[in-house]
């Protein structure tokens, strides 16, 4: 399970937001159905801050049908099976892919052999030698001192599987350290993106932006272990005291109508969208940020729709699953 701080936490910070959220409760409720949402799973607005843009168009599609699912770590979409998506438990949970639809009907399980479930808390789909691949990140690390991760490469499976063997596997560590990450997708030249999660002090003692590492295509062939350095930080800081914007997964979106793609961080209270590039993946410009009106504080995964919507799961048995568009 991937650790986090609440929105709120101590009997100060306790009493002061009952008095904020007394006082703007209304506000609140106004701004969101001005955004054409209305509060979604019913009790607090968690992560929803006056003036806030929403997800909008918000729904919760279903949730999970399978309670073996209870620690959904990710979410991707099948290429091969459309409707199928795929999730993951972490932590040393069983070595297994969940294949469910939208409203969390589950559509089959597939055990992978030969490999050991530490902490799955990625995955992505993308181009590989076989066509199209799944890749697992077993890259949580919540206490940052694992000196290398493991990345497991399979080809897509299918619903009708019971089991699927890895075609490869790469270890891998970050050139400056030891880094929690929930974050990874692969680019359309098949390299993977992974950006950090936590809070970490810059230089100066600031609160640091997530920083975002690659691992071509061509590191599955070199053997060893890759090292892969910093090549980009995005504007989004993750901060003790609230787990607002700490980011716990991602997803590039297929090509648009002019070609560009959109690139989409989860964190725990918001969908942070950049746009792509659309060779190879790497982060742009951001476009829009809309906080989550949802009352869990377990979002874990997404997946963009064919039709430009996001798909979220949250963490849990019986996990929520909710549909909407940002912007």
């Amino acid at each position: 399970m991937g650790e986090r701080s609440r929105p709120l936490g101590g009997a100060t910070a306790a009493a002061a937001g009952a008095a904020a959220v007394a006082g703007r409760a209304g506000l609140l409720l106004t701004g969101l159905l001005m955004a054409g949402c209305d509060p979604v799973g019913g009790g607090q607005l968690r992560w929803v801050r006056q003036g806030d843009v929403v997800l909008r168009e918000t729904h919760r599609s279903g949730r999970f049908a399978d309670d073996a699912l209870e620690e959904a770590s990710g979410a991707v979409v099948s290429v091969g099976e459309p409707g199928v998506f795929w999730s993951q438990n972490d932590s040393g949970n069983d070595e297994t892919l969940f294949a469910f639809d939208s409203t969390g009907r589950a559509l089959g399980r597939v055990d992978v052999k030969g490999v050991r479930n530490r902490d799955w808390e990625a995955l992505a789909t993308g181009p590989c030698s076989e066509g199209q691949c799944v890749t697992i990140g077993d890259v949580g690390d919540n206490a940052a001192i694992r000196g290398t991760l493991t990345l497991y490469q399979l080809a897509e499976p299918r619903t009708t599987a019971s089991t699927v063997r890895v075609r490869r596997s790469l270890d891998v560590r970050y050139a400056d350290g030891s880094y929690d990450v929930e974050a990874m997708y692969a680019g359309a030249d098949g390299g993977l993106w992974l950006v950090t999660k936590r809070p970490a002090r810059g230089a100066g003692g600031a609160w640091r932006p997530v920083r975002v590492y690659h691992v071509p295509r061509a590191a599955w062939e070199q053997g060893g272990v890759y090292t892969a350095a910093v090549v980009d930080s995005l504007p989004l800081i993750p901060e003790r005291g609230t787990a607002h914007d700490w980011v716990t997964d991602a997803s590039l979106s297929a090509p648009l109508v002019d070609g560009r793609r959109r690139l989409a961080l989860l964190s725990y209270g918001a969908v942070h969208v950049f746009d792509a590039d659309p060779a190879t993946g790497r982060p742009g410009a951001l476009v829009a940020r809309c906080a989550l009106p949802i009352r869990e504080d377990t979002a874990e995964g997404l997946t963009w729709l064919a039709d430009g919507r996001l798909l979220v799961v949250t963490e849990g048995r019986q996990g929520a699953i909710y549909v909407g568009r940002c912007p």
